[in-house]
């Protein structure tokens, strides 16, 4: 899965069952290898289509090749990485038509979840506008685009949370794992970083006002320009 750590006031604001997987309860090692790889896919460390590699693995996190090809298998559920008979695992490297299928999915299915979450807790509410104001901020410094992507990570981590449909959070956290890195390239553009930063603002404000279908159009406003932006690198216009 993507590394989105909640706050550590997460679990306490939701206060029952319904948490994601990685509040209630320590990841195994090959959860914790799967995490480590999909970050290193998100900072650039692992391109598409490159090998990833048992061996290495291994030695890394000392570990024997079972937990490692065990972390491979929830890699290949979540769309990070394809395994090929007698070549391994390599980082998944999506056409144009798939990462549009893909963010056309994810786009929906945001709007059931934060429909969902109407009316949602007051305390929750605090959390997201915590998080837009730091992102808020970040838009004074234009080269804050990596920072500015891990606060939208947060806050997906946070809708995610709130959800009583753990189906529905396992579909959108694969689907976040597999656009995720192309949503990033789009936050190099400060005016993409803005749009984000208002379309969240405006997510907070149609929760607060307890406006279910606003704020469902504003988080799949974000789904969308994202889908924009990582055609746009795609084809390098």
């Amino acid at each position: 899965m993507v590394t989105l750590e909640p706050h550590a006031d997460t679990a306490a604001v939701i206060g029952d069952a319904r948490v994601v997987r990685s509040i209630g309860r320590p990841l195994t090692m090959s959860e914790q290898i799967a995490e480590s790889v999909t970050e290193a896919v998100l900072n650039g460390e692992y391109q598409p289509g490159d090998h990833v590699r048992e061996h290495e693995l291994a030695s890394l996190f000392q570990v024997s090749r079972g937990p490692i090809r065990e972390a491979f298998r929830i890699l290949e559920k979540s769309g990070v990485v394809r395994i090929v008979p007698q070549r391994g695992a390599h980082i998944t490297k999506l056409s144009g038509k798939e990462v549009n299928d893909l963010f056309e999915m994810r786009r929906v299915l945001v709007g059931l979840l934060v429909r969902k979450l109407c009316p949602p807790a007051p305390a929750f509410i605090g959390l997201l506008d915590r998080e837009v104001s730091a992102m808020e901020a970040l838009l004074a410094n234009k080269d804050a685009w990596d920072e500015h992507f891990k606060i939208s990570l947060r806050i997906g981590r946070l809708l995610f949370a709130a959800c009583d449909n753990q189906r529905l959070v396992d579909t959108l956290e694969a689907l976040v794992n597999q656009t995720a890195r192309y949503t990033k390239l789009g936050m190099r553009e400060f005016d993409r970083r803005m749009q984000s930063a208002a379309g969240w603002r405006s997510l907070v404000a149609a929760l607060t006002a307890g406006n279910p279908d606003t704020a469902a159009a504003a988080v799949e406003g974000l789904i969308e320009a994202s889908r924009l932006g990582a055609l746009r690198e795609l084809s390098g216009d």
